[in-house]
């Protein structure tokens, strides 16, 4: 499947684009999107995930929805999904 993420401020830096089209295993969760995201700079890693949560710096929005709403970084992904991961700071 392929979800388009939308990276902003440091992070699209260290990628290098703002914009990804993620080809993803089916049944993938934001977690693993970020793992995968990691697998192209670790730094992303580094500065997403704390003792495996998600950095309380860092907002990961699905379809223009919260994942602290849903399930957390166990939020599945589907074909065509947007996901945008930005600092907090920024989106405020």
């Amino acid at each position: 499947m392929l979800v388009k993420v939308i990276l902003s401020a440091d992070l699209h830096e260290l990628i290098g684009a703002e914009i990804l089209n993620v080809s993803l295993p089916e049944n993938s969760t934001v977690k693993d999107l970020i793992l995968r995201l990691g697998s192209l700079n670790n730094a992303i890693l580094k500065l997403l995930l704390r003792n495996d949560e998600l950095n309380e710096n860092y907002i990961v929005i699905v379809n223009g929805r919260d994942i602290h709403w849903l399930n957390e970084l166990n939020t599945a992904l589907h074909d065509g999904d947007e996901v945008l991961i930005a600092p907090k700071a920024f989106i405020s």
